[in-house]
This record gives C-alpha cells, sequence and structure tokens, in this order.
C-alpha cells in the first residue's frame, strides 16, 4: 500500500480535515484497514477450521463494513485526491476478487444484520474456499 510519504503535506491536511470526528480513522487510515484484512482473510484460507487464529464469519462482516468506511472516506474527499487515495488499496480490492465468488449476499447480510440495498460489490462476494466459506454455508441462502 502507497504510504503517507507519497502524499504532499497539503494532501494529509485535507485528508486528516475530512475525518467524520477526531476518533474515527481518515481515508488512508481506512484503506490500511481494509489492505490488512484482505490479507488476513486470504491467508486464512490455507488454515485448518480448528486453527484458533482463523477468523469467521463475523470476521468476513467487520470486514466489509470497513470497506463500507473506506467508501465514505473517499466520498468526503475531492476526486482527485479520493483517486489517489484508491490507488492505495486497488490491489487489496483485486485479491479480495481473486479469492471470491460472486453471491447473492443474503447469507452475510443476515450474520452482518443489514439491508443489502444500495451497498457496494464487496457485500456480494464471499469465499471460494477455506473456513469462512464453511461457515457461510452453514447459513441459508
Amino acid at each position: 500500500m502507497r504510504d503517507r510519504m507519497s502524499f504532499t503535506d497539503e494532501e494529509l491536511a485535507e485528508i486528516g480535515e475530512n475525518k467524520p470526528s477526531a476518533t474515527r480513522p481518515d481515508a488512508l487510515g481506512w484503506a490500511r484497514a481494509w489492505v490488512l484484512h484482505v490479507e488476513k482473510i486470504d491467508q486464512g484460507r490455507a488454515l485448518p477450521q480448528s486453527d484458533r487464529s482463523v477468523w469467521t464469519e463475523h470476521d468476513f462482516a467487520a470486514a466489509l463494513f470497513i470497506r463500507d468506511f473506506v467508501e465514505a472516506a473517499l466520498g468526503r474527499l475531492r476526486p482527485a485526491l479520493a483517486d489517489k487515495v484508491r490507488e492505495c488499496f486497488t490491489a487489496a480490492d483485486d485479491l479480495f476478487r481473486s479469492f471470491t465468488v460472486a453471491d447473492s449476499g443474503d447469507r452475510i447480510a443476515t450474520i452482518a444484520g443489514v439491508d443489502l440495498e444500495g451497498r457496494g460489490w464487496w457485500w456480494f462476494r464471499v469465499p471460494a474456499s477455506g473456513p469462512i466459506a464453511r461457515d457461510l454455508a452453514t447459513y441459508s441462502p
């Protein structure tokens, strides 16, 4: 992920000024969280269900909320700066697409307790394999 050094002081100030509150991450913080969550989910696919470090379907739902927060943070930035921040996590989006398959979203919506109306593409993809895929298989679509 592109680090904060890739941004000018003015861009970093603008990103920081467009946080929803002083206690919430800025767009770069949310982008970094998304990258780390995608990497963790991907790495966990090769682990056995019994491994205590394996994330569950609830952790997966949390990651999807983080991706929502990324998008909301980008919406508070001017388009050119939002595009520059988006470059920080494009590889994570691509990685997420690579190990997930299209899904109705119904199971994860039930788990997360959300309505899918207006949700981003990430809510309609689930891991193709691994412990989270097995967890999700226990829910009726």
